[in-house]
């Protein structure tokens, strides 16, 4: 018997040649289908913007540039509870930012909450615009963001509002 022929050490006859796992070629996995996500039910439908009809215009209200845009702003109790919620996050983080002393950061979180149009945040945001812009001794704007204020629906942001442009003369 030659060196050839002996038999392996690691082979006693008794059992199958087993293939290593290193050479076994790699099950493929099926990708598991993605489950479409289940809306909730209390959950409001997607609205684009620019999509609902503005609010009509009162008869006995004069056609006033800065009540038309307040108008406008005011989107009413069509908005999507989403964009409400986003306004209140941008609300809340403006409000965070200006009483740290971060006017820039908190002007751009205002106008974000000004243009949604929330009519539970905007009015306080173009109030707040107004205060930033006054302490940049911007009076123009400031003017302009308090007569928007006081043009809103909502009594006492534009009572506060008319107080601050009695203040500015």
């Amino acid at each position: 018997m030659s060196p050839d022929d002996a038999p392996d050490d690691d082979d006693d006859g008794d059992e199958p040649e087993k293939p290593d796992e290193a050479d076994k070629p790699e099950e493929l996995e099926k990708p598991e289908e993605p489950e479409e996500p289940e809306e909730p039910e209390d959950e409001e439908p997607f609205v684009p913007l620019g999509s609902e009809e503005p609010p009509a215009l009162p008869a006995n209200e004069p056609l006033d540039a800065h009540a038309a845009i307040a108008r406008s702003l005011y989107s009413g109790p069509g908005l999507p509870r989403v964009l409400r919620k986003e306004a209140r996050a941008f609300f809340d983080g403006a409000m965070y930012a200006y009483t740290e002393g971060d006017l820039p950061g908190a002007r751009l979180s205002f106008l974000a909450v000004a243009a949604i149009g929330d009519p539970d945040t905007a009015p306080a945001a173009m109030v707040f615009l107004g205060v930033i812009a006054y302490r940049r001794r911007d009076v123009p704007e400031a003017r302009m963001w308090f007569t928007r204020a006081a043009s809103s629906p909502d009594q006492h942001w534009a009572l506060v509002a008319a107080g601050e442009l009695r203040r500015l003369g």
